[in-house]
């Protein structure tokens, strides 16, 4: 709020064990006049991060407010608040989507080698598969105008996990948005643990197939959208 006065907050929470909830409600309790700029969407079960996005989105397109643009970050401060300025000076410059990039000049700190090299061999497969332009598929750390979240919420979802950042940025690729970058700082979180498992691995690798084969050759489903 302070980097940022005329930025909206939302956090979707899938009912997470870690208390994630419980403490934006005592936050919120402790600083009232956040409460017209903080938005907490809780939803009864886990349905993964592509789900999470979707429904931050659309609850975001459709608030009365009429937002222009779109952040999606994590929360745990692995991006850091600063480099909002930059993803937003971009969709002021004319950029549909902005994309804070690791890959090929940002940093990472903290990840085990393991890490860097699922990393490596993720982003090279969406690349082959999709698009070579775009360095860095896997990272949340994103900057849309409302056209383009317009346009994702056309399209019925198909993968629910982490693997939907490449699905949605085909989409948006595949819609002729133009696409921006810039390197960021990443810095792994400190506390607590990641929630993606082997299961969720797995059908990334087999997503980013399904996804690449679409985005060549054909495309998702659109729904009705309110305008």
């Amino acid at each position: 709020f302070q980097l940022a006065p005329e930025i909206d907050v939302s956090v979707v929470d899938d009912s997470s064990p870690d208390g994630t909830a419980d403490v934006i409600r005592e936050a919120l309790a402790q600083k009232p006049e956040w409460k017209n700029r903080f938005h907490l969407i809780v939803r009864s079960k886990k349905d993964g991060r592509g789900g999470a996005i979707r429904e931050g989105f659309r609850q975001g397109f459709e608030s009365p407010k009429n937002y222009d643009y779109f952040i999606e970050m994590d929360c745990d401060f692995s991006h850091r608040p600063e480099a909002i300025v930059e993803g937003i000076a971009q969709l002021d410059a004319g950029k549909d989507v902005v994309l804070g990039s690791r890959y090929p000049n940002g940093t990472i700190e903290g990840w085990p080698v393991t890490r860097h090299v699922l990393s490596f061999f993720a982003n090279t497969l969406a690349r082959t598969l999709i698009s070579w332009s775009i360095a860095d598929y896997t990272n949340g750390f994103r900057f849309y105008t409302r056209r383009s979240v317009q346009e994702l919420l056309k399209y019925e979802q198909k993968h629910k996990g982490y693997i939907y950042l490449s699905e949605s940025l085909s989409q948006l690729l595949r819609a002729g948005m133009k696409v921006g970058t810039f390197p960021i700082f990443f810095k792994n979180r400190e506390r607590g643990v990641s929630n993606t498992s082997l299961t969720e691995v797995k059908n990334a690798f087999t997503g980013v197939f399904q996804i690449g084969w679409e985005h060549r050759f054909g495309g998702s489903k659109k729904t009705s959208l309110p305008r």
